[in-house]
């Protein structure tokens, strides 16, 4: 009979939790954060509790102070901060559990962009938490862009979830039922580039993020190891598109450089671009000398002063490929794409 009581408990805990918070991750600037709905009873110290957080960091995020009393149906947000919030591959010590947190895609958001929204993650992360094997996604899907930390003695919404270990053995159980997975296991995925910065000026610079703080960048050959003609490994995806495409577009304008580590060995080239599918592969012509690269969509170009009047940034692989004068903070391109 006891037990019967725990479990029937341990339900109704678990509905009352959902109604509290939906494990959307929202954003404040560059600060990442949960809503939670103030239940009766409740205080900052056992709300923090509920998200293993100080109620010393949920104060002055609220603009409150530790004896500030709480309303009910009061939203309150909670940040995920490193003491919370995991967005590597880990495993939870023996008190420990990770529950999924989720972004609700929205019209023209890719992989990329939704990544680099959610404290920069990368997209080979969202693609193997989500068990995509493809950057295909879709409106209104949810996708798992990070981790609650929570004790398993302390908050009740260690009973929603046990997951132990974040990486390829994450069950798909787990998941959100509307996350398009099936398997237990995550299967193989591509490695998608690491973007280190959006780069404003040279192929050479690391210019700092609007809004951020100047990040660290790795050490690459400046002289990319290219296929045999040098435009690059998705040159046959492009034909294939081509041919299966009922249209085609051609464009000119503006074009600027982010850094990335790939395309120095493996001749993979990637792009940012506005108004076309993420994972398009586009023809990119140098008027200049006519050298021509390939090179695959990643998402959109983020917004900010930087990317104003910009047709395209590509990474900076492919603008030596180009020979672009990297003495110029932006060059002429031609882009051309096939239109589904």
């Amino acid at each position: 009979m006891k037990q019967l009581f725990l479990i029937v408990f341990t339900i109704i805990i678990s509905f009352s939790l959902a109604a509290q918070s939906d494990l959307v991750v929202q954003s404040q600037g560059e600060k990442l954060y949960l809503n939670h709905t103030v239940a009766a009873k409740e205080n900052l110290y056992s709300i923090g509790r509920l998200y293993n957080i100080s109620p010393r960091e949920i104060a002055p995020f609220n603009g409150l102070t530790i004896t500030s009393g709480l309303e009910i149906n009061q939203v309150i947000k909670i940040p995920l901060i490193a003491e919370n919030f995991v967005q590597r591959r880990a495993v939870a010590s023996t008190n420990e559990v990770f529950i999924p947190l989720y972004h609700i895609v929205s019209e023209k958001e890719g992989l990329f962009r939704i990544g680099q929204n959610a404290n920069k993650v990368s997209a080979d992360y969202l693609k193997e938490w989500n068990g995509l094997s493809s950057e295909n996604i879709s409106v209104g899907q949810r996708l798992v862009v990070g981790f609650l930390k929570v004790k398993t003695g302390d908050s009740p919404l260690a009973a929603t979830g046990s997951i132990k270990r974040i990486g390829g053995t994450v069950p798909a159980s787990y998941l959100d039922a509307s996350a398009p997975v099936a398997a237990t296991s995550v299967p193989a995925v591509q490695k998608e580039p690491v973007v280190q910065a959006v780069n404003t000026n040279t192929t050479a610079e690391n210019n700092t993020p609007a809004g951020g703080s100047r990040p660290a960048t790795n050490t690459v050959s400046t002289t990319p190891k290219s296929t045999t003609d040098g435009a690059g490994f998705f040159k046959p995806v492009y034909q294939q598109q081509s041919q299966s495409s009922p249209s085609f577009r051609s464009e000119s304008g503006n074009a600027a450089v982010f850094k990335s580590t790939s395309g120095w060995q493996d001749a993979k080239y990637y792009a940012l671009m506005n108004n076309i599918t993420p994972g398009t592969i586009v023809r990119i012509t140098n008027p200049s000398n006519n050298r021509i690269i390939f090179a695959k969509v990643l998402g959109e170009l983020p917004p900010g002063k930087e990317n104003e009047g910009l047709l395209i940034r590509i990474s900076n692989s492919a603008a030596a490929e180009l020979r672009v004068n990297d003495k110029e903070p932006k060059f002429q391109a031609e882009v051309a794409y096939a239109r589904g």
